[in-house]
Protein backbone atom coordinates (compact mmCIF):
# COMPACT_ATOMS: atom_id res chain seq x y z
CA UNK A 1 0.00 0.00 0.00
CA UNK A 2 1.41 3.39 -0.98
CA UNK A 3 0.96 5.76 1.98
CA UNK A 4 3.00 8.68 0.67
CA UNK A 5 0.89 11.76 -0.01
CA UNK A 6 -2.26 10.16 1.41
CA UNK A 7 -4.27 11.61 4.22
CA UNK A 8 -4.70 8.92 6.84
CA UNK A 9 -7.26 8.62 9.55
CA UNK A 10 -6.22 7.52 13.02
CA UNK A 11 -7.86 4.18 12.31
CA UNK A 12 -5.80 3.66 9.15
CA UNK A 13 -2.63 4.58 11.01
CA UNK A 14 -3.26 2.05 13.76
CA UNK A 15 -3.59 -0.70 11.16
CA UNK A 16 -0.32 0.30 9.50
CA UNK A 17 1.85 0.74 12.57
CA UNK A 18 3.46 -1.67 14.95
CA UNK A 19 2.50 -1.59 18.63
CA UNK A 20 5.45 0.72 19.32
CA UNK A 21 4.39 3.03 16.50
CA UNK A 22 0.84 3.11 17.83
CA UNK A 23 2.12 4.13 21.26
CA UNK A 24 4.06 6.99 19.64
CA UNK A 25 0.98 8.18 17.74
CA UNK A 26 -1.07 8.02 20.95
CA UNK A 27 1.55 9.99 22.88
CA UNK A 28 1.83 12.64 20.16
CA UNK A 29 -1.93 12.96 19.92
CA UNK A 30 -2.25 13.29 23.67
CA UNK A 31 -4.03 9.98 24.11
CA UNK A 32 -3.15 7.40 26.70
CA UNK A 33 -3.25 3.83 25.47
CA UNK A 34 -4.57 1.36 27.96
CA UNK A 35 -3.24 -2.16 28.02
CA UNK A 36 -4.61 -3.88 24.95
CA UNK A 37 -3.77 -6.97 22.96
CA UNK A 38 -4.39 -7.48 19.30
CA UNK A 39 -3.95 -10.74 17.44
CA UNK A 40 -2.84 -10.33 13.85
CA UNK A 41 -1.90 -13.33 11.75
CA UNK A 42 -1.25 -15.49 14.81
CA UNK A 43 0.95 -12.85 16.47
CA UNK A 44 -0.19 -11.16 19.67
CA UNK A 45 1.01 -7.58 20.22
CA UNK A 46 0.58 -5.83 23.54
CA UNK A 47 0.48 -2.04 23.81
CA UNK A 48 0.64 -0.44 27.21
CA UNK A 49 1.53 3.03 28.35
CA UNK A 50 0.88 4.62 31.75
CA UNK A 51 1.53 8.20 30.72
CA UNK A 52 2.70 10.15 27.71
CA UNK A 53 6.42 10.66 27.26
CA UNK A 54 7.75 14.18 26.81
CA UNK A 55 10.97 16.19 26.86
CA UNK A 56 11.62 19.54 28.53
CA UNK A 57 14.49 21.67 27.25
CA UNK A 58 16.24 24.05 29.62
CA UNK A 59 18.85 26.52 28.39
CA UNK A 60 20.23 30.02 28.85
CA UNK A 61 22.03 31.30 31.93
CA UNK A 62 22.68 27.94 33.55
CA UNK A 63 25.84 26.27 34.82
CA UNK A 64 26.08 22.53 34.49
CA UNK A 65 29.06 20.44 35.67
CA UNK A 66 30.00 19.61 32.07
CA UNK A 67 29.50 23.18 30.81
CA UNK A 68 26.47 22.34 28.67
CA UNK A 69 24.29 25.33 27.77
CA UNK A 70 21.24 23.18 27.00
CA UNK A 71 19.87 20.21 28.87
CA UNK A 72 16.94 18.00 28.07
CA UNK A 73 14.92 16.27 30.76
CA UNK A 74 12.65 13.48 29.68
CA UNK A 75 9.43 12.54 31.42
CA UNK A 76 11.15 9.84 33.49
CA UNK A 77 13.71 12.34 34.85
CA UNK A 78 10.98 14.82 35.81
CA UNK A 79 8.88 12.12 37.46
CA UNK A 80 11.94 10.90 39.38
CA UNK A 81 12.40 14.28 41.09
CA UNK A 82 10.78 14.88 44.49
CA UNK A 83 7.09 15.47 43.81
CA UNK A 84 4.89 18.10 45.43
CA UNK A 85 1.16 18.60 45.28
CA UNK A 86 -0.82 21.80 45.01
CA UNK A 87 -4.53 21.60 45.72
CA UNK A 88 -6.17 24.76 44.46
CA UNK A 89 -8.92 26.36 42.41
CA UNK A 90 -7.95 27.64 38.97
CA UNK A 91 -9.83 29.73 36.42
CA UNK A 92 -9.64 26.80 33.96
CA UNK A 93 -11.26 24.06 36.04
CA UNK A 94 -14.45 23.58 38.03
CA UNK A 95 -13.85 22.98 41.73
CA UNK A 96 -10.65 22.23 43.58
CA UNK A 97 -7.97 20.35 41.65
CA UNK A 98 -4.83 18.56 42.84
CA UNK A 99 -1.75 19.06 40.68
CA UNK A 100 1.45 17.04 41.16
CA UNK A 101 5.01 17.47 39.95
CA UNK A 102 8.34 18.88 41.06
CA UNK A 103 8.63 22.47 42.23
CA UNK A 104 10.11 24.39 39.33
CA UNK A 105 12.75 25.93 41.61
CA UNK A 106 13.84 22.45 42.77
CA UNK A 107 14.27 21.46 39.13
CA UNK A 108 16.30 24.56 38.18
CA UNK A 109 18.33 25.19 41.34
CA UNK A 110 20.95 22.45 40.62
CA UNK A 111 21.64 24.25 37.30
CA UNK A 112 22.68 27.37 39.25
CA UNK A 113 20.62 29.83 37.20
CA UNK A 114 22.33 33.22 36.98
CA UNK A 115 19.55 35.13 35.21
CA UNK A 116 16.69 37.11 36.67
CA UNK A 117 13.80 35.71 34.64
CA UNK A 118 12.46 32.67 32.83
CA UNK A 119 11.19 32.70 29.29
CA UNK A 120 8.84 29.69 29.11
CA UNK A 121 7.57 28.45 25.75
CA UNK A 122 4.60 26.18 25.05
CA UNK A 123 4.13 23.59 22.31
CA UNK A 124 2.25 26.14 20.19
CA UNK A 125 5.11 28.68 20.67
CA UNK A 126 3.08 30.85 23.07
CA UNK A 127 5.48 32.17 25.70
CA UNK A 128 5.55 34.05 29.00
CA UNK A 129 8.25 35.73 31.05
CA UNK A 130 8.35 35.01 34.76
CA UNK A 131 10.68 36.54 37.35
CA UNK A 132 12.94 33.95 38.92
CA UNK A 133 11.90 35.38 42.29
CA UNK A 134 8.38 33.89 41.78
CA UNK A 135 9.88 30.42 42.07
CA UNK A 136 11.25 31.01 45.54
CA UNK A 137 8.40 33.17 46.78
CA UNK A 138 5.42 31.08 45.61
CA UNK A 139 7.04 27.74 44.75
CA UNK A 140 4.89 26.89 41.72
CA UNK A 141 4.78 23.26 40.66
CA UNK A 142 5.68 22.00 37.21
CA UNK A 143 2.67 19.70 37.15
CA UNK A 144 2.52 16.60 35.01
CA UNK A 145 -0.45 15.10 36.89
CA UNK A 146 -3.95 16.35 37.60
CA UNK A 147 -5.95 14.48 40.24
CA UNK A 148 -3.58 11.52 39.97
CA UNK A 149 -3.68 11.20 36.17
CA UNK A 150 -0.99 12.25 33.71
CA UNK A 151 -1.84 15.45 31.86
CA UNK A 152 -2.31 14.96 28.13
CA UNK A 153 -1.79 17.74 25.60
CA UNK A 154 -5.57 17.97 25.35
CA UNK A 155 -5.73 18.61 29.12
CA UNK A 156 -3.04 21.34 29.19
CA UNK A 157 -0.15 18.89 29.50
CA UNK A 158 2.29 17.41 29.40
CA UNK A 159 3.60 20.13 31.75
CA UNK A 160 1.56 22.91 33.37
CA UNK A 161 3.06 25.54 35.69
CA UNK A 162 0.69 25.84 38.64
CA UNK A 163 0.88 28.51 41.31
CA UNK A 164 -0.71 27.75 44.71
CA UNK A 165 -3.57 30.20 44.09
CA UNK A 166 -5.62 29.27 47.16
CA UNK A 167 -2.63 29.61 49.53
CA UNK A 168 -1.84 33.15 48.28
CA UNK A 169 -4.90 35.35 47.63
CA UNK A 170 -2.68 37.97 45.92
CA UNK A 171 -2.21 35.50 43.06
CA UNK A 172 -5.88 35.78 42.06
CA UNK A 173 -5.36 38.16 39.15
CA UNK A 174 -4.62 38.14 35.42
CA UNK A 175 -0.87 38.61 35.92
CA UNK A 176 -0.41 35.28 37.72
CA UNK A 177 -3.06 33.46 35.72
CA UNK A 178 -1.06 34.50 32.64
CA UNK A 179 2.14 33.12 34.16
CA UNK A 180 0.51 29.71 34.63
CA UNK A 181 1.55 28.50 31.22
CA UNK A 182 0.62 25.02 30.04
CA UNK A 183 1.91 22.60 27.37
CA UNK A 184 5.44 23.66 28.33
CA UNK A 185 8.27 22.51 26.07
CA UNK A 186 11.16 24.91 26.84
CA UNK A 187 12.50 27.09 29.65
CA UNK A 188 15.18 29.68 28.92
CA UNK A 189 16.85 31.45 31.86
CA UNK A 190 17.65 35.05 30.95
Amino acid sequence: MNLVGRRLTRSALSHCLTAAGLLLVNALCGHHASAQSRTTGGTTRTASVAAAHFTLQIDGAIRTPDGARLIQLDSAAIRARPQQTVTTHTPWHDGTMTFSGPRLWDLLEPLKPTGKSLHITALNDYSVDIPLSDLQRYQPVLAWQLNGKALSVRDKGPLFLIYPFDAHPELHNQLYYGRSIWQIKRITIE
